[in-house]
Protein backbone atom coordinates (compact mmCIF):
# COMPACT_ATOMS: atom_id res chain seq x y z
CA UNK A 1 0.00 0.00 0.00
CA UNK A 2 1.46 3.26 -1.21
CA UNK A 3 1.59 6.06 1.43
CA UNK A 4 -0.96 8.03 -0.48
CA UNK A 5 -3.42 5.29 -0.13
CA UNK A 6 -2.83 5.08 3.60
CA UNK A 7 -3.45 8.79 4.23
CA UNK A 8 -6.60 8.19 1.84
CA UNK A 9 -7.63 5.40 3.79
CA UNK A 10 -7.06 7.62 7.09
CA UNK A 11 -9.15 10.53 6.20
CA UNK A 12 -12.06 8.07 5.05
CA UNK A 13 -12.14 6.26 8.05
CA UNK A 14 -11.72 9.73 10.06
CA UNK A 15 -14.81 11.06 8.13
CA UNK A 16 -16.73 8.36 8.40
CA UNK A 17 -16.78 8.58 12.18
CA UNK A 18 -17.46 12.22 12.35
CA UNK A 19 -14.05 13.47 13.17
CA UNK A 20 -13.08 15.40 10.41
CA UNK A 21 -13.05 18.74 12.50
CA UNK A 22 -11.12 17.25 15.10
CA UNK A 23 -8.12 16.20 12.55
CA UNK A 24 -5.40 18.56 12.59
CA UNK A 25 -4.60 17.88 8.72
CA UNK A 26 -1.70 20.68 9.12
CA UNK A 27 0.25 19.16 12.02
CA UNK A 28 0.05 15.51 10.57
CA UNK A 29 2.15 13.70 8.75
CA UNK A 30 1.79 10.28 6.19
CA UNK A 31 5.36 9.20 5.37
CA UNK A 32 7.20 6.66 3.59
CA UNK A 33 10.37 5.38 4.80
CA UNK A 34 11.93 3.16 2.37
CA UNK A 35 9.00 0.64 2.83
CA UNK A 36 7.97 1.41 5.93
CA UNK A 37 5.04 3.55 6.69
CA UNK A 38 4.71 6.05 9.43
CA UNK A 39 1.87 7.64 10.07
CA UNK A 40 1.60 10.71 12.66
CA UNK A 41 -2.35 11.77 13.59
CA UNK A 42 -3.01 15.04 15.71
CA UNK A 43 -6.18 15.85 16.64
CA UNK A 44 -7.22 19.11 17.92
CA UNK A 45 -8.92 17.90 20.79
CA UNK A 46 -7.68 15.24 23.31
CA UNK A 47 -10.92 13.79 24.08
CA UNK A 48 -11.28 12.61 20.44
CA UNK A 49 -7.59 10.39 20.84
CA UNK A 50 -9.59 6.72 21.74
CA UNK A 51 -11.36 7.46 18.58
CA UNK A 52 -8.19 8.25 16.61
CA UNK A 53 -6.55 5.73 17.99
CA UNK A 54 -9.44 2.83 17.40
CA UNK A 55 -9.02 4.12 13.31
CA UNK A 56 -5.15 4.04 13.13
CA UNK A 57 -5.21 -0.20 14.86
CA UNK A 58 -7.98 -0.78 12.65
CA UNK A 59 -5.61 1.10 9.28
CA UNK A 60 -2.73 -0.72 10.76
CA UNK A 61 -4.49 -4.54 11.06
CA UNK A 62 -5.49 -4.08 7.57
CA UNK A 63 -1.17 -3.00 6.69
CA UNK A 64 1.07 -4.30 9.23
CA UNK A 65 4.20 -2.07 7.34
CA UNK A 66 2.34 0.74 9.08
CA UNK A 67 3.65 2.55 12.13
CA UNK A 68 1.30 5.49 13.42
CA UNK A 69 1.38 7.70 16.31
CA UNK A 70 -1.72 9.76 17.93
CA UNK A 71 -1.33 12.72 19.63
CA UNK A 72 -3.36 15.66 20.61
CA UNK A 73 -2.64 19.53 19.72
CA UNK A 74 -2.19 20.97 23.43
CA UNK A 75 -1.65 24.71 23.86
CA UNK A 76 -0.20 26.11 27.36
CA UNK A 77 -3.18 27.76 29.15
CA UNK A 78 -1.83 29.06 32.06
CA UNK A 79 1.40 28.44 34.40
CA UNK A 80 0.63 28.82 38.17
CA UNK A 81 2.73 29.32 40.53
CA UNK A 82 5.72 27.96 41.84
CA UNK A 83 5.28 25.48 45.01
CA UNK A 84 8.17 23.33 47.08
CA UNK A 85 9.02 20.18 44.69
CA UNK A 86 8.05 16.78 46.56
CA UNK A 87 8.98 13.11 45.28
CA UNK A 88 5.75 12.51 43.73
CA UNK A 89 6.19 8.48 45.31
CA UNK A 90 6.70 9.71 49.13
CA UNK A 91 5.65 13.25 49.19
CA UNK A 92 8.84 14.11 50.71
CA UNK A 93 10.30 17.34 49.97
CA UNK A 94 12.74 17.70 47.32
CA UNK A 95 15.22 20.47 46.65
CA UNK A 96 13.42 22.98 43.34
CA UNK A 97 10.10 24.48 42.65
CA UNK A 98 7.22 22.77 41.05
CA UNK A 99 5.10 24.67 38.69
CA UNK A 100 1.55 23.21 37.85
CA UNK A 101 0.86 24.21 33.84
CA UNK A 102 -2.56 23.47 32.52
CA UNK A 103 -3.14 22.74 28.93
CA UNK A 104 -5.81 22.38 26.58
CA UNK A 105 -6.57 20.33 23.64
CA UNK A 106 -10.01 21.34 22.50
CA UNK A 107 -12.66 20.11 24.93
CA UNK A 108 -9.67 18.57 27.31
CA UNK A 109 -7.46 20.42 29.62
CA UNK A 110 -4.68 18.35 31.67
CA UNK A 111 -2.58 19.84 34.68
CA UNK A 112 1.38 18.76 34.40
CA UNK A 113 3.92 19.72 36.35
CA UNK A 114 7.30 21.31 35.69
CA UNK A 115 10.08 21.00 38.53
CA UNK A 116 12.83 23.70 38.00
CA UNK A 117 15.68 22.45 39.76
CA UNK A 118 17.63 24.04 42.21
CA UNK A 119 20.51 24.59 39.62
CA UNK A 120 18.14 25.93 37.10
CA UNK A 121 16.47 28.35 39.35
CA UNK A 122 19.94 29.48 40.39
CA UNK A 123 21.15 29.95 36.91
CA UNK A 124 17.75 31.90 35.66
CA UNK A 125 18.19 34.30 39.03
CA UNK A 126 21.77 35.20 38.82
CA UNK A 127 21.01 36.79 34.97
CA UNK A 128 17.97 38.62 36.45
CA UNK A 129 14.97 36.50 36.13
CA UNK A 130 12.46 37.29 38.73
CA UNK A 131 9.42 34.70 39.40
CA UNK A 132 6.99 36.23 36.38
CA UNK A 133 10.29 35.64 34.14
CA UNK A 134 10.62 31.58 35.45
CA UNK A 135 7.45 31.70 34.56
CA UNK A 136 7.19 32.36 31.10
CA UNK A 137 10.41 30.24 30.58
CA UNK A 138 8.39 27.38 32.09
CA UNK A 139 5.34 28.52 29.49
CA UNK A 140 7.90 28.04 26.47
CA UNK A 141 9.67 24.93 27.50
CA UNK A 142 6.65 23.17 27.95
CA UNK A 143 4.83 25.16 24.61
CA UNK A 144 8.46 23.78 22.86
CA UNK A 145 7.65 20.21 24.11
CA UNK A 146 4.12 19.66 23.02
CA UNK A 147 4.68 21.22 19.46
CA UNK A 148 7.38 18.15 19.06
CA UNK A 149 6.02 15.28 17.06
CA UNK A 150 7.14 12.25 15.77
CA UNK A 151 7.67 8.84 17.35
CA UNK A 152 9.48 10.69 20.22
CA UNK A 153 6.89 12.76 21.37
CA UNK A 154 6.50 13.97 24.58
CA UNK A 155 2.91 12.54 26.10
CA UNK A 156 1.38 14.80 29.12
CA UNK A 157 -1.15 12.32 29.51
CA UNK A 158 1.31 9.77 30.11
CA UNK A 159 4.71 11.83 31.38
CA UNK A 160 2.45 14.87 33.38
CA UNK A 161 6.17 15.80 34.59
CA UNK A 162 8.62 17.58 32.81
CA UNK A 163 12.38 19.34 34.72
CA UNK A 164 14.28 22.27 33.61
CA UNK A 165 17.55 21.55 34.90
CA UNK A 166 20.45 23.48 35.33
CA UNK A 167 21.90 22.46 32.04
CA UNK A 168 18.85 23.27 30.11
CA UNK A 169 18.75 26.97 32.34
CA UNK A 170 22.07 27.62 30.94
CA UNK A 171 21.37 26.97 27.42
CA UNK A 172 18.10 28.92 27.80
CA UNK A 173 19.59 32.09 29.45
CA UNK A 174 22.24 31.89 26.38
CA UNK A 175 19.48 32.36 24.14
CA UNK A 176 17.25 35.12 25.37
CA UNK A 177 17.37 37.82 28.34
CA UNK A 178 15.22 38.04 31.11
CA UNK A 179 12.78 40.89 29.69
CA UNK A 180 11.95 38.38 26.70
Amino acid sequence: MAVLDVESRFEEKIRQAGLMPFFSASESHFLDLEGDLFVEIVASDGAKLSEFRRIAEEVKAENPSVSAVVRAHWEVKKVGDAAQARNFETGSPWFGELYPVTLESGSDTKEIWVEVTTLASKALRQRGFDTEAIKRVVRDFVGQRVKIGGSSYWDPIRFPRLEISGDTAEYIVSKRSAKQ
